[in-house]
């Protein structure tokens, strides 16, 4: 297609709507915007100097001289003036989509994109101007940080996200274009909450009586209580989750569950994998109890793969096992871990080693609680997601090579293809072998290594799990290809897959320190005889014969592995 034809088609799309762009202050609304009119023929308008313009002050005059509250309330009237204008780019201020009434406005007469940018991008951004009127008292780094946990879960109600990263301005506004084209727009008039649920995407885990649904889409946490309700009954519901994502999401969850009269309370733990333990199991079950749930109640995961395995695990043993809903948090969480009933804690002696299968009764994926995670956390989860094409499914990694810039923009048709490709690899697995007897095992694609190095580490936030299973995936097919199973060359691919996206692939990737002893070949392997898919000594290996095609075997020597590892750690 080329530019010219894109360009109509996107004009074609809008009709008569705007294209808003919001985000924060620094994320390049107005320059973004203004080569995007230029690119599609459009007029740009800047809201804020519309405001200017109508007060005849400027926007720090209107907050020194009136409020904050003045200038949002004329913010408000200017933007539902403007929008009346037909096909446009408007660029609005950093406050404007948090109000509830411009935002239904936006969605009803325009295509909403919120440039998403880390904190680390803002800082350099918006330290060259000194006339950010939220940013001239207290300490700007620390302001900025607050903005982000309270408007980036209400940004990612936009209808895209694109990713705003220091490169050149027009590569954004290509990327957008792109975006655009493959866009499906919805009519104007459909609820947003019809939207959200139209939108989802359903996946079955067929496991007989066991059977569940996994729900993946945009804005489904709003609607928790009600979907919870539909499938399961009128349920008291408490939910487990953690102080990263209760600042962030807990809110939103409680008022969905109230509204449908199920919420019983909820329990906030401390983030990190030291959670998985004991010491937290036991006091997490009693409290569970003091809620008074039942058997026929419901415990809400309400976080990432350590509050999914944690949470889960209280489930299945409190009264001998109580339902149990997922809702990750986490890339990762929703592509592998709050899919397939696997629950547990880590012990001293290595990870997930004591827990039981508990299948969730219902896992809802909404990505867009994926936009309050930092880019580091989206790499990690992106491991899990080229497992599925490095174990399985050669096509999907070849998309995957194409496509992953694209997953990392939030509420994308990528990412939400990506998720749905990985549950529905895993959920075919899970129905075969639901308790790891055979091919189940092949999901562990990586782990062998990556649990041990994780041992290694502490289980610290030196190396986060995705980031140890992505040097897993790599040590396995250098591996494979040492022992003559895998074709020269399909290690560098995969190791150049990852390194590109942005995570480690090597040993010497992760990050030193004294708290950590120096790495040897045998101390990785006694981290390795504790897995738990060891059998009768042996240990369990998941090779390739090539990309797409795991196995299971046990048939590599110990002094093989041995010299691999002190391979590995020399590199």
């Amino acid at each position: 297609m080329t530019d010219a034809d894109a360009i109509d088609l996107i004009r074609n799309k809008i009709g008569t709507r705007a294209i808003v762009l919001v985000g924060l202050m620094g994320c390049g609304k107005s320059s973004v915007g203004k080569r995007l009119a230029s690119r599609l023929g459009l007029p740009f308008v800047d809201a804020d100097e519309e405001i200017e313009r109508a007060a005849a002050k400027s926007i720090n005059e209107i907050f020194e001289d009136h409020g904050e509250a003045h200038f949002r309330d004329g913010e408000r009237r200017v933007i539902a003036r403007l929008l009346a204008n037909g096909p446009q780019i408007m660029a609005t201020g950093g406050g404007a989509y948090m109000h509830p009434e411009t935002r239904q406005k936006i969605r009803d007469s325009a295509i909403s994109i919120w440039l998403r940018a880390d904190l680390a991008v803002l800082m350099r951004r918006v330290s060259k101007r000194d006339t950010r009127p939220l940013l001239r008292h207290g300490n700007p780094e620390t302001t900025m940080r607050n903005l982000i946990d309270i408007r980036y879960p209400v940004y990612a109600q936009a209808d895209l996200t694109v990713e705003s990263r220091d490169e050149p301005h027009d590569i954004i506004v290509t990327e957008i274009i792109n975006r655009l084209v493959k866009m499906n727009v919805t009519d104007p008039a459909v609820s947003a909450s019809e939207k959200r649920l139209g939108d989802h995407r359903t996946v079955g885990v067929q496991l007989a009586d066991r059977s569940y649904s996994v729900m993946i889409g945009a804005g489904l946490l709003v609607d928790a209580g009600a979907l919870i309700k539909a499938q399961l009954g009128h349920v008291k519901c408490c939910i487990v989750t953690d102080e990263n994502v209760a600042r962030h999401h807990l809110a939103a969850l409680e008022a969905s569950l109230s509204s449908e009269g199920l919420h019983a309370g909820s329990i906030v733990l401390k983030p990190g994998e030291a959670t998985k333990s004991f010491r937290e199991l036991g006091p997490l079950c009693e409290r569970l109890l003091e809620f008074g749930l039942e058997r026929g109640d419901v415990v809400v995961a309400f976080g990432g793969g350590v509050i999914g395995d944690l949470a889960g695990f209280a489930a299945g043993i409190l009264r001998r096992g109580v339902r149990f809903v997922q809702i990750p948090t986490t890339l990762l969480a929703q592509v592998d871990s709050s899919v397939g009933g696997k629950t547990g804690i880590n012990t001293p002696q290595g990870k997930n080693l004591v827990g039981v299968f508990h299948q969730p009764s219902l896992v809802i994926a909404d990505t867009s609680v994926l936009s309050t995670l930092s880019q580091r956390e989206l790499r990690a989860g992106y491991a899990e997601v080229a497992k599925y094409g490095l174990l399985g499914d050669a096509a999907f990694f070849d998309w995957l090579d194409v496509h992953w810039p694209a997953i990392f923009g939030n509420n994308s048709l990528p990412l939400t293809d990506a998720i749905e490709t990985s549950v529905k690899a895993k959920a075919a697995i899970v129905a075969r072998d639901e308790t790891e007897t055979g091919d189940r095992a092949l999901l562990n694609l990586g782990h062998t290594f990556g649990h041990a190095l994780e041992a290694w580490t502490g289980y610290s936030d030196r190396l986060l799990h995705g980031e140890g299973v992505a040097i897993g995936m790599c040590q396995a097919f250098r591996l494979s290809e040492q022992l003559g199973f895998t074709p020269k060359g399909a290690a560098d691919r995969v190791t150049n897959h990852l390194k590109a996206v942005g995570l480690p692939t090597k040993i010497a990737d992760i990050p030193r320190g004294p708290d950590i002893a120096p790495v040897t070949a045998d101390a990785l392997l006694r981290l390795m005889a504790q897995d738990k898919k060891v059998l009768r000594g042996q240990m369990t290996f998941i090779l390739a014969r090539n990309i797409g095609q795991a196995f299971i075997t046990r048939d590599v020597p110990p002094d093989t592995v041995r010299a691999f590892l002190m391979n590995e750690i020399a590199r």
